[in-house]
């Protein structure tokens, strides 16, 4: 495979749920992404002996992120953050227990035929803030920013990526790799 580190490009994202001990219910599309951003927090530790530094590290400490949307759909709002739906009607309350989930997406890789997938394996979403803006003449492109936690699973997992030869992802997103 050739050596390509340009990606560009966000598509496919899939949620699943984390119902187990590595494992996960089938994902399901979640349609609307325009942006993801990771951020993974080490904490760095230190340990003296003999007046002098013997030991350092880095430990994980979790990770945030935003996930941005065009839009979420009432059933969304139930995956996502364990909301409560009744028909289009959905209710978002203190005693919701936003599910565990794995985040799966997709970008472009550039120069070749091939794509970047990404499982980030253990989110949890809060639900996001509420905002409207009055028309001022023409429709302006509008979004909402999803924040998430992440940790890392009991074997030490956070997430994981692939670089693939061709552009038939369907494999990856049918089930959340282990």
């Amino acid at each position: 495979m050739a050596t390509i580190k340009r990606i560009q490009g966000l598509k496919n994202i899939h949620v699943a749920k984390l119902t187990g001990t590595n494992t996960y219910s089938t994902p399901v599309a979640v349609l609307g992404a325009k942006e993801i951003s990771l951020e993974l927090q080490f904490e760095e530790t230190k340990m003296y002996a003999d007046d002098a530094i013997d030991y350092m590290d880095f430990i994980f400490a979790g990770g945030s992120g935003t996930l941005s949307m065009t839009g979420l759909t009432a059933s969304e709002y139930e995956t996502l953050f364990g909301a409560t739906v009744s028909g289009e009607e959905v209710t978002v309350s203190t005693n919701d227990v936003a599910p565990e989930l794995a985040i799966l997406f997709e970008n472009d890789r550039l120069g070749v035929v091939g794509r970047r997938v990404y499982c980030i394996y253990a989110a949890k979403f809060a639900p996001p803030q509420i905002s409207a803006k009055t028309k001022e003449g023409q429709v302006e492109d509008s979004q909402i920013d999803l924040q998430f936690v992440v940790r890392e699973l009991s074997d030490g997992r956070v997430f994981k990526f692939k670089d693939t030869d061709t552009n038939d992802t369907a494999e990856w997103f049918a089930s959340v790799p282990v």
